[in-house]
């Protein structure tokens, strides 16, 4: 082989292996940023968590902390003023409404809100049973 054929040579092995070097930190980087990605997600999500439990308490929160329940899902709460109800959902940062939120809120704001009273009776015969182990 002549010298320019190894000159060759070896730039194809040194040009190879630096794609090759190259390809295998891309990939480290690649998981990498997304372990970083899912932290920042786990991050947000327990910050909106933390969120709906301060937000009664913070300022700009129109109702009062005594009369509020919450529920967390699919509504963070419900506040039982004197003259209505009201569903409050807390969002911090760029969080939306969830798909079954908008749901509720269009509900709402339809009226389609029913009330329903389940009422048990303590008569003797109501309740099966049969199954218990006295």
């Amino acid at each position: 082989m002549t010298l320019v054929m190894w000159t060759i040579v070896i730039i194809a092995v040194l040009v190879v292996t630096t794609i090759i070097y190259l390809l295998i930190k891309l990939k480290s980087q690649k998981t990498d940023y997304r372990k970083l990605l899912s932290q920042k997600k786990k991050s947000e999500v327990n910050l909106g968590y933390i969120s709906e439990k301060l937000a009664p308490f913070l300022n700009g929160f129109d109702y009062d902390p005594n009369r509020l329940i919450f529920i967390g899902k699919p509504i963070d709460y419900i506040h039982f003023g004197d003259d209505k109800i009201t569903f409050i959902e807390v969002k911090s940062g760029n969080s939306r409404l969830t798909k079954g939120q908008r749901s509720i809120k269009n509900k709402i704001k339809e009226n389609k809100i029913d009330w329903f009273e389940y009422r048990v009776s303590a008569k003797k015969g109501d309740v099966d049973d049969s199954t218990s182990s006295v």
